[in-house]
């Protein structure tokens, strides 16, 4: 008769235990069995073979599965794997006749076991390391419960309960994916509620947030099930359209807009009309960023506004480009559509041998006063459109790299918003996706470094895990740089030209440089130098040790054929 176990110093109010032995030792079985009925909340059930445990798991929950050795012909991990399919999520104990010294190593750590003796005879053992089991199963359940529902809060606009940026972005991410790989076509639409902020002056934050409920919900009705709707901003939704074409959208996009106007606020016996302004654009296969969208559907939201408010504008597509733009909405079209990036690329040299070993690939705007990269890219920030740009100027480097002949590896540059705003995964597939293309060297350049750092660290072991080498351009610049080197731990360190340009003329600055090159031996990062113009300052890099650089001395940029 199994005696009743008693625990010392615990809880004997033990919760119902629904427990599976699955064991073909009869004798050891009859043993263990005799152990856990000794817990009166305890029901055990045993088997002898793994297709009578299989059928009793198809019929009849239990909480734990305790497995020992099969037939000889099966291994431990056959045994596991067939119990995992037939019942998932139940936590399984290996039972191990010779304390596991015969299985093979990483067995167990791969399944995530727990593991028993058979030889063990201490009966408050056992019922122990059930209790334990059980219990962790159901606490990891329980943290695996509160991070999805985090998962969702976090994507989630708690106002109109639609998906917020993050939300869009995974939404983005999974639309993509479908839409490379079976072609249908994506359409995106950016409505914005017209003078919403004259709402909130006049009327209160309470009546504006009651307008944008209003004008989720509408738009809600008006979405197809296969439509993704997310609120962008303030006084902004983002609906994404798969499988659409542009005269489908466009007949949505006017439906979305009625709906809206369908809502009037009363003020002082007035009837006050809400009423949007939309703008619809198609997401190409190679968008990498929700930026990329939103400044697409941007410029045709701002035609609407311009033409009067409350309209639909689709943005016009293969338009010719012309040479020379002047600032105003035509640029920002032309950067963001048309094809006046131009990419240029300029040797990295193996010092000491005089060899090139790679190609920095480099960007250059419209002819006029946007035509370097400074400028270009100062002039985005300014009309927020420098992540799509960025990222157009990314994709037109790394295809014209892949029209150099005889390269080893190529450097294209990317701001360190950019990376913050790119989902990892599309970038890596982009990157290791450019047919003809050989290895990549992402730059991040320290001059745009700020903040902490340390954000961009997910991101950058993300892309080297890939394979892709990450360097810091422009160390030296600013006074992030040891930081943002010690938080990144890149690849490459790209001296700046102003740290080089002089070099052999200044002690101060060759003792600034040493410095650098230290940290870069300790972080056993390979160091380029840029800007070397002058043969007397290439002797003192190669005097220091430095192997690799680039500059006028060996070669100016230039525009690569189209």
């Amino acid at each position: 008769m199994a005696r009743r176990i008693e625990w010392t110093g615990m809880n004997q109010d033990l919760p119902s235990r629904r427990i599976l032995l699955a064991l073909d030792n009869v004798a050891a079985a009859r043993r263990i069995r005799a152990y856990l009925t000794g817990i009166p909340s305890y029901r055990v059930a045993a088997v002898s073979h793994l297709t009578d445990a299989e059928a009793y798991l198809a019929v009849d929950p239990v909480d734990i599965v305790l497995a020992g050795p099969t037939r000889p012909k099966y291994g431990l991990s056959h045994s596991l794997d067939r119990l995992r399919t037939a019942a998932p999520g139940v936590p399984v104990v290996a039972l191990l006749a010779d304390d596991g010294a015969s299985i093979r190593p990483g067995t167990l750590a791969a399944y995530g076991c727990e593991t028993l003796s058979l030889a063990s005879r201490d009966p408050e053992l056992w019922c122990r390391t059930v209790d334990f089991v059980c219990r962790h199963e159901r606490v990891s359940k329980r943290l695996a419960a509160a991070r999805a529902k985090l998962g969702r809060f976090a994507a989630t606009d708690p106002l109109t309960e639609l998906p917020n940026r993050k939300g869009l972005e995974s939404a983005l991410g999974r639309e993509l994916v479908l839409s490379r790989e079976d072609g249908r076509s994506l359409l995106a639409v950016l409505v914005d509620l017209d003078d919403f902020a004259r709402v909130n002056a006049l009327l209160g934050h309470a009546v504006g947030d009651l307008v944008l409920v209003g004008a989720a919900r509408r738009i809600e009705q008006i979405a197809r099930q296969t439509d993704v709707v997310g609120r962008l901003g303030e006084d902004r939704f983002l609906i994404l359209l798969p499988g659409t074409t542009p005269a489908e959208g466009a007949d949505l996009a006017e439906q979305l807009r009625l709906a809206v106007a369908q809502d009037t606020i009363q003020v002082s016996g007035n009837r006050l009309p809400v009423t949007a302004s939309v703008g619809i654009s198609t997401v190409g296969p190679d968008v990498l960023s929700l930026e990329e969208v939103v400044a697409g559907t941007q410029i045709a939201l701002e035609r609407s506004k311009a033409a009067g408010k409350n309209r639909v504008t689709c943005a016009p597509h293969g338009q010719a480009a012309a040479k020379v733009y002047e600032l105003g909405p035509g640029m920002v079209q032309a950067l963001l559509h048309d094809d006046v990036l131009v990419a240029a690329n300029q040797p990295i040299v193996d010092l000491t041998a005089g060899k090139i070993v790679a190609h920095e690939m480099l960007t250059r705007g419209p002819e006029g006063p946007l035509r370097q990269p400074d400028q270009l890219f100062r002039y985005s920030a300014e009309q927020d459109i420098l992540t799509a740009v960025d990222l157009r100027s990314l994709k037109q480097c790394a295809a014209a790299a892949a029209r150099l002949a005889d390269i080893d590896r190529y450097h294209v540059n990317i701001m360190p918003a950019t990376l913050l705003e790119t989902p990892e995964n599309e970038l890596i597939s982009f990157l290791t996706g450019v047919d003809g293309a050989g290895p990549c060297c992402l730059e991040i350049s320290e001059q745009q470094l700020l903040g902490d750092p340390a954000c961009l660290r997910g991101k950058v072991l993300a892309l080297q895990r890939a394979g892709i080498t990450v360097a810091i351009d422009d160390v030296g610049f600013g006074s992030s740089c040891l930081e943002g080197l010690l938080s990144l731990t890149p690849d490459v360190v790209k001296i700046d030209k102003r740290l080089v340009r002089g070099l052999s003329a200044d002690p101060e600055q060759r003792a600034d440089l040493v410095r650098l090159l230290r940290v870069a031996d300790v972080l056993r990062a390979e160091v380029i130098a840029e800007g070397i113009e002058h043969p007397d300052d290439l002797a003192v890099l190669l005097e220091l040790g430095v192997r690799y650089g680039q500059g006028f001395l060996f070669g100016r940029p230039c525009l690569c054929a189209a």
